[in-house]
This record gives C-alpha cells, sequence and structure tokens, in this order.
C-alpha cells in the first residue's frame, strides 16, 4: 500500500455461543456496537484506550444494553 493511501482495518473474532435467543441476541448488539465504536474512533480520531473509554463507555451501556463485564 502506498503512503497516505487509506486501508482496509479487518477484524475477526471466534467464539463459541450457545443457540438461544438470548445469546443470540446480545451477540447482535455486540456486532453493532462494535461497528458503532470503530466509526466513532475514526470520526473523533481517538488515540487511546483512555480517550475511547472516556467518550463511549456510556453510550455503550445505555444505548446497546451492554453489560459491563462478561457475564
Amino acid at each position: 500500500m502506498a503512503s497516505g493511501d487509506e486501508g482496509v482495518l479487518t477484524l475477526s473474532i471466534s467464539m463459541r455461543v450457545s443457540s438461544e435467543p438470548g445469546a443470540v441476541e446480545l451477540l447482535e448488539r455486540y456486532r453493532i456496537a462494535l461497528n458503532y465504536v470503530i466509526n466513532k474512533i475514526l470520526s473523533l480520531n481517538l488515540k487511546t484506550i483512555r480517550d475511547v473509554h472516556r467518550v463511549l463507555y456510556r453510550e455503550l451501556r445505555e444505548w446497546f444494553e451492554l453489560p459491563s463485564r462478561s457475564l
């Protein structure tokens, strides 16, 4: 890739998940939230985990109803 060109960021996550409806719905919210966070990081040019946490933690908890810790 030439200097100055924008690249493509690809992230893959593998996990085992129960086929229960609640687990599938949680994963769907997680996927949507992850895409939202990536777009926010890029649009706001956030540089550190601390900045990302400060800006997005409350939104993720309230809008996407994600748990603060793994269940």
